[in-house]
């Protein structure tokens, strides 16, 4: 942990900043913090897989959405929400994982957050214009304490 931090701190001190996202060099490899103050260009969803992606200019995070019975805080990150095929409840959830980029991933995975997006049937959350697949993808890329909430629940 000690040797995690010191690598971050020093690779702070060559940080450039822009678009969105700071990139920080570190020897022959180089450490991306996104800045979470900055709303994302676009973002599109599929409702059939339930998968959302955000784009920052040159980067893209991506996901997964799921309503469930569970609620939650607004948010507030979870560790254990389990969820199935059927995606059954009203409470729409939302989670950040790396993208698969020369046969191995990249980039961020989160723990699943609660996202209140005020649906009220498990039919509205699983709506396949306006359900949880897109409120994720929407509240990535414009809600700056929603996305904050993600990025710092990063693991």
């Amino acid at each position: 942990m000690k040797c995690k931090i010191l690598l971050a701190i020093a690779g702070l001190l060559f940080c450039v900043n822009g678009y969105g996202f700071d990139t920080c060099m570190h020897g022959n490899s180089y450490l991306l913090i996104l800045r979470p103050e900055v709303d994302g260009t676009s973002s599109r969803f599929d409702p059939a897989t339930k998968e959302w992606e955000v784009v920052f200019n040159y980067i893209t995070l991506t996901g997964f959405a799921a309503c469930n019975e569970i609620s939650g805080t607004a948010n507030t990150p979870t560790t254990n929400l389990v969820t199935n095929a059927l995606d059954e409840g009203p409470n729409c959830w939302c989670q950040m994982w790396p993208v698969e980029n020369y046969d191995h991933e990249t980039g961020p995975s989160s723990y699943w957050m609660y996202l209140d997006a005020g649906y009220t049937t498990a039919a509205q959350c699983s709506d396949s214009t306006t359900g949880c697949a897109k409120a994720c993808a929407d509240a990535v890329r414009e809600d700056d304490t929603f996305r904050t909430a993600m990025f710092e629940s990063m693991w």
